[in-house]
């Protein structure tokens, strides 16, 4: 396991192997409870053949609780072995535009389902929260991605249960579906975050705009009346379209590449992205394009260092805790 670490060498590692660098990843100054954080747990091995193939676990010495590394992780409850889930892995993160889960259910040798969650799963860790607001030049932008179903399609009682459970409220439904809309803003030369929201006006994008933008930072935009008022709380420049693209350092054309990423990867590797999970195939562009200059390998030593987190926002039904993986 040393060296440069690549697809075809985390493909042939065994189980045991895929739990020692999630664990040097999760825990790098040592194994903590996932329960209740206390540090030196005892390590205990299994020196008889029983149906758990985790050979190793440990027992927290405050709560008595026993854990392996994948417990409190996106691997949780997972039947699918390690090796598969890094394999697949380490291709969401070197695919420049994504990779579908059909084409994940072929590489993996994993049914389409499986191969579903795990992609939602690792998305879900890609998602990064942000601690700082951008700085410096920042290019703002408004995209709309999706529309029209296919002729005579119609929408199911399910989606329509399913989108007043998540209280997105009366819409039409028939064969034409609006446009979902995605806002974005890029600080030159560094990281992009971007939004899924209801609509561009400037009563939804303006409150964006403040909370994740240094307030002695330049904002650039295009002429949408979206942007008329932000002039009263920051720099803007505007460019406008319908006369030139590019005056000097004033344009757009960071974010506009952005877009472009973006609706390559949905349009030409997923070809259709449902209106409730836009937000987590946000996440895995950004995770990749904000980790532009970082090698396969290190985006790929990235997410597993932050896979903490159960994912259950698929389960309809309560789940109990398993303190077992």
């Amino acid at each position: 396991m040393e060296g440069e670490i690549g697809f075809l060498k985390v493909l042939q590692w065994s189980e045991e192997q895929c739990r020692e660098y999630l664990e040097r990843q999760r825990w790098p100054d040592g194994a903590r409870c996932p329960k209740c954080g206390a540090d030196k747990p005892w390590r205990i091995t299994r020196k008889t053949a029983t149906k758990n193939t985790v050979r190793s676990l440990y027992r927290c010495r405050s709560c008595k609780r026993q854990f392996t590394a994948t417990v409190g992780t996106i691997f949780e409850d997972s039947k699918i072995p390690l090796n598969k889930w890094f394999a697949g892995i380490y291709l969401m993160c070197s695919s420049k535009k994504g990779i579908s889960a059909h084409q994940l259910h072929r590489e993996l040798e994993i049914t389409y389902k499986s191969a579903w969650f795990m992609c939602h799963r690792v998305r879900e860790a890609m998602g990064e929260t942000y601690d700082a607001p951008l700085s410096g030049t920042i290019e703002a932008d408004e995209t709309y991605v999706g529309g029209k179903l296919r002729r005579g399609h119609k929408l199911t009682w399910e989606r329509k249960r399913d989108e007043a459970d998540m209280g997105l409220g009366p819409r039409v439904h028939h064969q034409f579906r609006p446009k979902e809309v995605v806002f974005g803003i890029l600080e030159r030369g560094g990281k992009v975050r971007t939004f899924h929201v209801s609509d561009a006006i400037g009563k939804t994008l303006r409150p964006i705009l403040n909370g994740n933008m240094d307030k002695a930072s330049r904002l650039i935009t295009d002429g949408h009346p979206a942007y008329r008022l932000i002039k009263n709380h920051l720099q803007h420049d505007v460019i406008d379209h319908e006369v030139e693209y590019v005056r000097g350092d004033v344009h757009t054309q960071g974010i506009e590449n952005y877009w472009s990423l973006l609706k390559r990867g949905l349009y030409g590797v997923f070809h259709h992205v449902d209106a409730r999970y836009l937000s987590e195939y946000l996440h895995e562009f950004e995770f990749r394009f904000n980790r532009r200059g970082s090698s396969d390998a290190e985006r790929f030593g990235a997410l597993m260092g932050q896979t903490r987190g159960r994912v259950q926002w698929y389960c309809r039904t309560p789940q109990p805790e398993n303190p077992y993986a």
